[in-house]
């Protein structure tokens, strides 16, 4: 029996000394726990029993079900290892270790292996949804969607069908893995646009919110707040979300900085009125009787004029430096207070990476995928015509398109993705947003958030001026018509 306990130490030292980045915490002639990291976020621990008759009945290896190692990775991976044992007579600590570190270190999808299967899932069902086939003609000659998946590049390829539309995309995963290194380009998914009969500025605006989106939840914010941060239509200075926002934009803070502000601005418009005063009064020539010198009333009101714009100019000068500051220090508060990063490591209280892999193939399914069957919340009717043709076309902006009836009655249907993330036509959008009521929400039964989009004032007072000023316009050459 000693002799068998010598020959399994014997054994695990010579694999050790093989494998040194093997860790082995516990170690006894019953059993060893050992553990193969490399990187924090790809780590699986092994328990190896050594039954009686040992190497004649090979060993027993166990994987440890952890936040890295799935179910479905654990079954493979025991089953695999076990049959490294099986087949091997001798040295079988040695072969498990060597066939674990060479899965490990050429298998670039372990640590996001959990959310790879979901990913795979969610493609195959995506074809088979009512909402990406009700409106298909034939759909037995529908192309399918696939995701082919090359484990020693970490490289996805996805290629998403939708009736007519297509668009390819290669996602490859950082070894890093949720976090980034060099070898993507400091990016924990780096995705590429392949091919696609989508427009370009569609697929740009959809491809930068999906790489912002990685970006984001690799900083350490969770899945929503990365959707809504990366939103591409960004909210203007008038823009009020609500009435809450606008209280809290336009809450006094009274401090030692805002009372000095204060004693400043008093003592600047005290000089400006000083100087106001010295500019219209009149300047009397001594011992002439009240002679005027209309020579000396100028140069001093000139000087009053120079010294008035000195000191406005000075004062502009330090609002704006102020206003800068003061606009630096409410988005760190807002960070703070919203909880910019969700997700901390008690130690240091660095940031923690978020997995993205499946939130990012999630958006390019939905938004992308499900752009083609997409339908206007004002009509109704779906925003993108069946034929991408007709699409590219509508976005034509060569010279003979412009003197086209037929392409100008189509620009009309240009679709328009808004703040709330919903798609408009362009003529559906122009009535929503310039005819009363102004500041109207977004008509989708889900959706109830107020439509904006750059394009458009988002000031509504500035809204019902153009509009008074239109119907003004239409009376005149209503009353003008009825003259003649």
């Amino acid at each position: 029996m000693t002799s068998h306990h010598n020959s399994i130490q014997e054994e695990v030292a010579e694999a050790q000394s093989m494998f040194p980045a093997v860790n082995v915490p516990t170690s006894t002639p019953s059993f060893l726990i050992a553990t193969y990291q490399r990187t924090p976020y790809t780590r699986i621990k092994m328990t190896m029993t050594f039954p009686d008759g040992y190497p004649t009945h090979p060993l027993i290896v166990n994987i440890d079900q952890d936040a890295v190692v799935p179910p479905g990775l654990k079954k493979k991976l025991e089953k695999e290892l076990n049959i490294v044992a099986t087949e091997q007579p001798t040295q079988q600590v040695r072969a498990v270790w060597e066939r674990l570190v060479s899965f490990v270190d050429t298998n670039l999808f372990v640590p996001c292996w959990k959310e790879l299967r979901q990913c795979v899932e969610m493609v195959q069902k995506s074809d088979t949804t009512p909402a990406t086939t009700k409106l298909t003609a034939n759909k037995s000659k529908q192309k399918q969607s696939t995701i082919t998946l090359y484990e020693s590049k970490g490289k996805i390829k996805l290629s998403l069908h939708n009736e007519e539309y297509y668009i390819n995309v290669n996602i490859t995963i950082d070894p890093a893995y949720p976090d980034f290194s060099a070898a993507t380009g400091g990016k924990s998914c780096l995705v590429e646009l392949k091919s696609t009969n989508f427009p370009k500025p569609i697929t740009d605006m959809m491809m930068s919110q999906a790489q912002d989106i990685v970006r984001r939840m690799q900083e350490g914010l969770s899945a929503d707040k990365a959707m809504n941060l990366s939103n591409p239509v960004k909210v203007p200075k008038n823009f009020h979300l609500n009435i809450d926002e606008m209280k809290e934009k336009y809450k006094a803070r009274l401090t030692k900085d805002t009372i000095s502000d204060i004693k400043h601005d008093t003592e600047a418009l005290k000089k400006v009125t000083d100087l106001r005063n010295k500019e219209a009064s009149s300047v009397k020539a001594p011992g002439d009787n009240g002679y005027v010198d209309y020579k000396a009333l100028a140069k001093e009101r000139k000087d009053a004029r120079r010294a008035i714009q000195k000191l406005s100019d000075e004062e502009k000068a330090a609002d704006q430096q102020l206003e800068e500051k003061e606009l630096a220090w409410k988005l760190e508060e807002q960070k703070r207070n919203a909880g910019y990063y969700d997700v901390y490591i008690p130690t240091g209280g660095t940031i923690t990476p978020q997995p993205s892999l499946y939130v990012l193939v999630t958006f390019l399914v939905q938004k992308v995928k499900g752009l083609v069957v997409e339908t206007c919340p004002c009509c109704n009717k779906r925003v993108l015509p069946i034929c991408p043709d007709e699409l590219k076309s509508i976005y034509d902006t060569s010279s003979s398109s412009k003197t086209d009836k037929r392409a100008k009655e189509m620009r009309k249907m240009k679709p328009y993705r808004t703040y709330c993330g919903h798609w408009y036509h362009k003529s559906c959008l122009n009535t929503l947003l310039t005819e009363p009521p102004f500041g109207i929400e977004c008509p989708d039964a889900n959706c109830g958030r107020r439509v904006f989009h750059p394009e458009w004032p988002g000031d509504v007072k500035q809204l019902e001026r153009e509009w008074a000023a239109k119907q003004a316009c239409l009376r005149e050459i209503e009353d003008a018509m009825c003259f003649l």
